[in-house]
């Protein structure tokens, strides 16, 4: 990776950095039947593991010092962007990052290399996004608000 500019190590770790934030929040991925949160719980800390490393993977072969800087602007962009999360539901939330994220691949802005932490947590993702999916009104605003995230990082120089 030592061919990529800050700004596209940003892109490659920013949507790994907000699932890992949205998964921190309580209750976001809790199962509805109660004998499964053992389980849940697992998978869970499996999907967090992944995501760190991912977050932290277009980094790799910088120096600890440019690292570090590039990781601050990561972690302040990132907290921009959950800033405007106070208002909204875990729901909507995970619906938002599911759009987000689909809108990434598919543009190929990132590529999901099989094997990798970031394909791992997307994989492990998919069951827990399809929850919430049927709801049409529900699922037009989360499009609507991945949009309008999306503007808002290439308003940044971001995903240009």
């Amino acid at each position: 990776m030592s061919v990529l500019t800050d700004r596209q190590r940003i892109e490659l770790a920013l949507p790994a950095y907000l699932l890992f934030a949205l998964s921190k929040l309580p209750g976001v991925f809790a199962p509805a039947d109660p004998a499964l949160a053992e389980r849940a719980e697992a998978d869970i800390a499996a999907l967090c593991e992944d995501l760190r490393i991912a977050c932290l993977e277009p980094f790799a072969d910088l120096t600890l010092h440019k690292q570090q800087a590039v990781l601050r602007r990561l972690d302040r962009i990132g907290k921009n962007v959950m800033a405007e999360w106070a208002d909204q539901s875990s729901l909507s939330l995970v619906l938002t990052l599911w759009y987000f994220l689909k809108d990434l691949v598919d543009r190929e802005v990132l590529i999901l290399w099989q094997g990798s932490a970031m394909d791992r947590a997307v994989h492990t993702l998919l069951p827990m996004f399809e929850h919430g999916f049927e709801e049409h009104k529900r699922d037009a605003a989360a499009q609507e608000q991945a949009v309008r995230l999306l503007a808002r990082l290439r308003a940044e120089g971001l995903y240009g």
